[in-house]
């Protein structure tokens, strides 16, 4: 299904915009003028309803991928629990390995800025939904239907 496809790459974006909502935080400030009020209620908004948004888009694909494949019995491990099972996903759980090992060293770096942390755990937190996006089955699914549109042309 096209649908899919574009509900996906949908599903990618928002939760993207999501994780870096937070480098919002940097102009917003509730304390502040009416500009800054925005901005910090914007980055509430965006943080949360690009991950809902991106969540619920993930939660149709998953609904038309089992009705797709009713008589088949594909039982994998979450996305979440699963690594390095293509391509994208091999790229995005390296980069996810290296920023958890980063945030770490910082965490006992007294003397990193704070907005170095906030950008390096906007990237972690973009890095935790990739890899569990392009680890999951929804995206195999994807794929699957991607090769059978190229096919057909």
């Amino acid at each position: 299904m096209k649908k899919d496809v574009f509900l996906f790459k949908q599903s990618v974006i928002s939760l993207i915009i999501s994780a870096f909502s937070i480098l919002l935080t940097f102009i917003g400030n509730y304390e502040g003028n009416a500009f800054n009020v925005i901005i910090a209620v914007a980055a509430g908004v965006l943080f949360w309803g690009g991950m809902v948004y991106g969540y619920i888009l993930l939660f149709i694909i998953n609904s038309h991928r089992r009705a797709a494949q009713k008589n088949r019995s594909s039982y994998r491990r979450p996305g979440f629990l699963c690594f390095f099972s293509n391509k994208p996903a091999f790229v995005i759980d390296i980069l996810l390995i290296f920023l958890i090992i980063l945030n770490l060293v910082f965490i006992f770096v007294p003397v990193i800025s704070q907005t170095v942390w906030i950008i390096l755990i906007a990237l972690l937190l973009a890095s935790v939904h990739m890899h569990g996006l392009f680890n999951g089955i929804n995206f195999i699914y994807i794929n699957f239907l991607n090769n059978q549109k190229e096919s057909r042309k």
